[in-house]
Formats: structure tokens, sequence, C-alpha cells
């Protein structure tokens, strides 16, 4: 009697739904202006229908009617959201106070919560994170990902690799006697180690790769010029991370170390500081993505005028700078691909979207600024049929600023409307 009664109930609700069938949740953004990133064009009135965080359809003209919810954006410029694809959310290097001999390893945790929200506040709705201390990064990932804490979508390398005495292994300004930390930054030599070191990583859920192929500005006694890994040991990492669909991220600040890198296998060439022609020339041919940090180089340069006399450049602070940004140029008029990175944790994190001026300023017009900021960094990680453009079936990753940023790039700096999976974090007032 009691199983004839349930099979009723489910019989009757059944022909109810057939017969009223129940509308989904549905958003419908009015934007006044849209930049599709894909067609290099800029659409008037548009609505933009997101139903469970996902883009189903976009029309011509204001069609807000018959939604659960409108956002009125008639007045602002509508964009998809903004990637950056080097930050450091666990690292506060730009916080002097901070001893990271000093500081548990939980408190970066905590403070990766912090910069996580600016980065979000500030437009970013996703980041490639390249480097975290003991998998604080993958927590942090985590946490946002379970919608414990607000923050971009990330993608995460855990520890960069590094040689021993190369840039991260921090244990190289200490005296000998004193080099007893049981994890100074992840020195591997030779390629079985990197190939171990790789696995671990992988084991312990990272999302891409990143190598130390030349020295860097961050660490005592290592030259940026010059090369690290050789080309087998960069190799075998490749090998591995490929194995389980992982990308490669290679931090090369030196022309050695780059061509290096690139003939390894690796999928991205992080700051290309002393790129070459021949450079140039090698990122084109393998397809390898550069991601030039202007802001990181532009805060420490000049706004910070760090003391750089030991890093073997030769030139003044203004001088290095200079010769960076023309680096940029030369790559984007040559036609190396180009995704957005800014090295946040060199600055306060939060302040990502100063580096677009720093971009026009080095040469590149504002569609392409954008489109390294969207398309091209999400085609970087990987996820670009996902999101990096506003488009049916892509995630409703959506911002809105004031200006049109085609016309001032500036505008970028003050997002006053941001959704991240259909989600509102920022809205109009």
């Amino acid at each position: 009697m009691k199983c004839a009664n349930q099979y009723g109930v489910y019989l009757f609700l059944l022909v109810f739904n057939l017969m009223f069938p129940q509308q989904k949740a549905t958003t419908a953004i009015y934007a006044g202006r849209m930049i599709d990133v894909i067609q290099s064009k800029t659409i008037e009135d548009v609505t933009i229908i997101i139903e469970q965080g996902t883009i189903r359809e976009i029309v011509e003209g204001k069609k807000v009617e018959g939604h659960s919810h409108s956002i009125d954006l008639s007045k602002y410029t509508v964009l998809p959201g903004l990637i950056d694809c080097h930050t450091h959310l666990t690292d506060p290097t730009y916080d002097k106070s901070i001893d990271p001999y000093e500081t548990p390893i939980a408190s970066l945790g905590i403070l990766g919560t912090i910069h996580a929200r600016k980065t979000l506040d500030a437009g970013f709705t996703t980041v490639r994170d390249v480097g975290g201390d003991y998998y604080a990064d993958v927590a942090l990932r985590d946490a946002i990902k379970k919608k414990w804490i607000p923050g971009p979508r990330m993608f995460v390398s855990g520890k960069a690799l590094n040689i021993t005495g190369g840039h991260g292994h921090w244990a190289n300004w200490m005296a000998p006697q004193f080099d007893v930390f049981p994890n100074p930054g992840n020195p591997v030599d030779g390629a079985d180690e990197a190939r171990k070191r790789t696995r671990e990583l992988i084991r312990n859920g990272v999302d891409l790769i990143k190598i130390n192929a030349t020295g860097g500005f961050g660490t005592a006694r290592s030259i940026p010029g010059a090369a690290s890994f050789t080309i087998e040991e960069m190799k075998a990492a490749v090998e591995e991370a490929e194995k389980v669909g992982l990308k490669v991220a290679a931090h090369a600040h030196g022309a050695d170390g780059i061509h290096n890198a690139i003939k390894a296998g690796v999928h991205s060439i992080e700051h290309g500081t002393l790129l070459t022609d021949e450079s140039i020339q090698l990122l084109k041919e393998n397809d390898v993505y550069l991601v030039m940090d202007l802001l990181a180089a532009y805060v420490e340069l000049i706004e910070k005028n760090e003391d750089f006399s030991d890093k073997g450049l030769n030139q003044t602070n203004q001088e290095a700078y200079t010769s960076f940004a023309k680096n940029f140029e030369k790559a984007y008029k040559a036609g190396v691909k180009m995704a957005f990175g800014t090295d946040a944790s060199i600055f306060e994190h939060g302040r990502n979207a100063e580096q677009f001026k720093l971009m026009k300023e080095a040469g590149m017009d504002p569609f392409n600024i954008v489109k390294t900021a969207t398309i091209e960094s999400a085609q970087l990680i990987g996820i670009g049929n996902r999101t990096g453009s506003i488009e049916v079936n892509k995630w409703a990753d959506i911002i809105a600023v004031k200006d049109n940023p085609l016309e001032n790039i500036e505008a970028l700096e003050n997002v006053i409307f941001i959704m991240k999976n259909g989600e509102v974090f920022k809205n109009v007032e």
C-alpha cells in the first residue's frame, strides 16, 4: 500500500511538471557597449542572458523582460573578466614589515585571502599563480573553489623548480654554516631530480609547473641574465607535465635561459627582460607565449628605485626599464603571442590594472591590450573554450567600466561591476 501511494505521488509530480514546467532562474545584463575580443569590435546595445553561471544567449537591444533578474549597465562598457597570468597571491613581498622567516605558513594563506579579494575587486576573475610556498596556493585555490572565500579562479604551480644556488634558492644570502633550512626553495639538480620533483608537484594537485630557467632579481647572489637549468633538465619536467596535460611556465630573464627553455618545450616565457631578436624568432617559431611584467619592472626600477647594481645589468634603472619596454614593443610588433602578467606581490595586490597604461606607452594598441588580458591569457592557461570572451556557452565572467577602455585604457583601473561564473561580486551603485 505504501509503495502504491509513493508511486501515485511520483506520477502526480511528473504530470504536474510536464503541464507546468518550472522556469530556470536567468539573469539579463543590458550593456550600453560590449567589447567583442574575438571579432575585435565594439557592439552597442546588447543583452546578455545568463543561466546557472553560463552565458546562454546574446541578443541585440534591450530585452530584459521575462528573466528572474536584470542588471542595467546601459551607461557602461562591458567586457570579459580580466586574467592575470603571473601572480603570487600568497606572497607578501611588497610588504617589507613581513619577515618570511618569522611568518608561519598558515599566515601566508590568511594573507592570500586578503590578496585574492583585492585582485577580484580589481576586475580579475581568473589568475595563474606561479609560485607558492608549501602549497599555500593550492589551499587558497581550493578555498575559493569551495566558496569559503571570494577570489579569482586560480590555476596554481606550487613551488617553482630551481637549481642549487639559483633564483628561488632563498638560503643563498646566508653564510654556509647557516644553510640548514629543510626547504630553502625547491632546488633540483639533474634530469632525474627534475622529473621526480615535477611528479611530486603533480601528486600534490598543481595545475601547471613553473621552472626558473635563469637567475632573478629577488634572490641574493643570483644574476638575472645567467642561464640555470640545462635543456635536458627542463625537458624532463616538461615531459612529466605533458603526460597529465599540464603546461610549464619558465621564469627567464636572460637570452640563453630563454632559448634553452624554448628548446626544452616550455609553453610560456615569464619576464623575458633581456630577450633578443633570436629570442623573438624562437618564440614565434615554437608558438610559445611571452608574459612580460611591465608593472613589476616599473615599480622596482622606477617607483622604488631599487639597487640592482649587483645584477650585471650595467645600466641605470631608467635605462633598464626603457630597454625592457622596448623589448616588449619589439616582441609585440613581431607578432609574438603575448599574455597578460604582472608579477603581483612585487607591488601591492590589486594594482594589476595599472599595467595597461604601461603597455600602451610601450606601443601596444588598446584592442590588443584588452585581448592579452582576456582571450589570449585564457588560451595560455588552457581555458579559452570556457572564458576570456563574452560568448554563448562560456562562463559568465563579466566586468564593466564607466569609460570605453579602447579610448581610455586607464578606465580599467576602476572596475565598477564584477561577475564571476554568474555571481555578482561588485555592482553599480
